[in-house]
């Protein structure tokens, strides 16, 4: 469980900031920014949009797990001793 959610957030994390820094190179170029100001500025942004989106990750695959574990418990629970 604790790898798939390092995984998943790293990959996010990933994602996100490969986003931001191509966009801001991107935008530098299409306008003919040398200073590479806009780069700049989207990584910095990046990092508390990544931020969030890694703890909402985490908290909702956390929330699946104990929603699976108690329905195991439950089914346990339902089952006739043998």
């Amino acid at each position: 469980m604790v790898s798939q959610v390092g995984c998943v957030t790293g990959i996010v994390a990933l994602l996100i900031i490969g986003l931001a820094f191509g966009a801001g190179w991107l935008l530098d170029d299409v306008l003919g920014n040398e200073r590479k100001i806009f780069t700049v500025i989207f990584m910095l942004g990046s990092f508390p949009v990544t931020l969030f989106a890694m703890v909402r990750i985490s908290l909702w695959m956390v929330a699946r797990a104990q929603a699976s574990i108690e329905r195991i418990e439950a089914e346990d629970r339902d089952k006739p001793a043998i």
